[in-house]
């Protein structure tokens, strides 16, 4: 994400650029930074390509987007790869390469996509974490609750939020030197205050603090359900005899085994999901509130820092779909399905034009 810090007098660039001059060097940093293109070019290849997989799979999947769980996974997806290609275009400007020539598209939209994307992404997956709590609270009136309509009003309602939250992010007060090409933004004080001092607090409450307590909440309440349920099933399906009473020992694996291998796929994504979350977003948004405050010495050690925690921040919005498919069975069988349709399509075509 942009980071930016507050006591820069005249341009700041989210991105931090290196000099690549020195990748031609011999030493420990050019041996990091040559790590750290490497891993790039790794985590947003397959990122791109699992997520494109994911949407195939999703929509292949007639009783998945028949639910509004499924429809919740299939925006998360989306989103996800929205804001991927974003990061992608971020770490590249660390290295002075820029994909954009356009102030408007560099400067400002890239960055407002970039800040809506992630929010999106992450309040659909708390969206999930609600959805499944409530399906196993009120396994009656979920029915009415957790429909598609119901989850179209709900992203519906968080976009619009939070494109007017970031849209600031689309002021003309956003320039860029056309000299070096890096993005202004002390042209508005007003703007700057409020980019640096104001909205990176509140993301870091409302992007990170709050989903992680509620998606952590939902899955340990809903996990205690769970448990519940089987208990009273373990109760009612005890059968006295005049010998012996058998009764049956509830265990984890028992429960997991009575739910449907569709509930059982969406609620080992559900947990995938919330532990990425968890793992890679949370060391990211701490870096930039630290570096807000505690500027480094250092530009450099400071830029392949972030570079790192940037890398590390987008595992997950591409690593999902590798996390289903370890996850899930059913999720697994779909995609090995798909392979084998798209190989045989491709095989008979080529046999065809021979």
């Amino acid at each position: 994400m942009t980071t930016l810090t507050p006591t820069t007098e005249f341009t700041t660039d989210p991105s931090d650029s290196i000099d690549t001059s020195i990748i031609y060097m011999k030493s420990p940093i050019v041996i990091l930074i040559w790590f750290e293109i490497i891993a790039a070019c790794l985590v947003y290849g397959l990122g791109f390509i699992g997520n494109i997989l994911s949407l195939i799979i999703f929509c292949s999947l007639s009783e998945f987007r028949r639910i509004s769980t499924g429809y919740f996974f299939l925006l998360t997806t989306i989103f996800n790869s929205f804001h991927l290609w974003t990061l992608s275009t971020e770490f590249l400007g660390v290295f002075e390469v820029y994909i954009y020539s356009n102030e408007f598209l560099k400067c400002r939209l890239n960055f407002y996509v970039q800040n809506v994307s992630r929010a999106m992404s992450t309040y659909l997956a708390v969206g999930i974490a609600l959805d499944r709590l409530i399906r196993s609270e009120l396994p009656l009136r979920s029915r009415v609750i957790c429909t598609r309509r119901n989850a179209a009003i709900y992203t519906i309602l968080h976009f619009i939020i939070f494109a007017l939250i970031w849209s600031l992010w689309l002021s003309p007060s956003i320039t860029q030197d056309p000299i070096t090409l890096r993005c202004i933004y002390t042209r508005s004080r007003t703007l700057y205050f409020y980019l640096t001092q104001v909205q990176m607090p509140a993301r870091l409450v409302l992007v990170c603090i709050i989903p992680v307590i509620v998606m952590i909440s939902a899955n340990a309440r809903m996990l205690y359900n769970m448990r519940q349920s089987h208990r009273r099933v373990a109760n009612h399906m005890e059968i006295p005899t005049a010998l012996t009473t058998i009764s049956a020992k509830p265990t984890r694996k028992s429960t997991l085994r009575r739910m449907t291998a569709l509930d059982r796929m969406l609620f080992y994504m559900m947990l995938a999901n919330i532990i990425t979350f968890i793992l890679t977003q949370i060391p990211f948004h701490i870096y930039t509130m630290v570096r807000i405050y505690y500027p480094a010495s250092d530009p450099l050690s400071n830029s392949l820092v972030r570079a790192l925690l940037l890398i590390w921040s987008s595992l997950y919005f591409g690593v999902a779909f590798y996390l289903y498919c370890l996850a899930s069975p059913l999720f697994r069988e779909k995609f090995m399905l798909i392979s084998k349709t798209l190989f045989q399509y491709f095989r008979r075509r080529l046999f065809r034009n021979r």
